[in-house]
């Protein structure tokens, strides 16, 4: 069995997909505050500890021993309010796949999107693993 990815490994796997802002009416915007890395970071970990904390094993995928990743892609407005979802990645597995979808909806709120970034939406493919010890 793979080892379970290491939380810096699964903020690495955190894959933000840019959302470009509507132009502004009449001027030119000024430019968008720099985001550091380690604010990007910061918060996707955030993000990831808040879903993990949400997150169950399904009892009979527990039981017939299914394990596997399934990735969930997803939207949030400034407030983390979830706005879309899908699933993006299938664990092969009926019952984690299931898990996912409504692991997205339970964790909701979501934490909000940071002061300091600019964008009104974000948009994350996230891995969500499930592994038996």
């Amino acid at each position: 069995l793979p080892a379970a990815p290491s939380d810096a490994e699964l903020v690495r796997a955190l894959k933000p997909v840019p959302v470009q802002a509507a132009p502004a009416a009449a001027a030119t915007p000024a430019p968008a505050p720099a985001v550091s890395a380690a604010a990007k970071a910061s918060y996707e970990a955030l993000l990831l500890a808040h879903l993990e904390k949400h997150k169950r094993y399904p009892p009979e995928a527990r039981m017939r021993r299914h394990q596997g990743v399934a990735y969930i892609q997803f939207t949030i407005d400034r407030q983390g309010k979830v706005l879309s979802y899908k699933l993006y990645r299938s664990a092969n597995s009926r019952h984690l796949d299931d898990e996912v979808l409504a692991l997205i909806v339970r964790a909701q709120p979501l934490p909000p999107i940071p002061a300091d970034r600019p964008e009104n939406t974000l948009d994350f493919v996230v891995p969500v693993q499930f592994t038996l010890h």
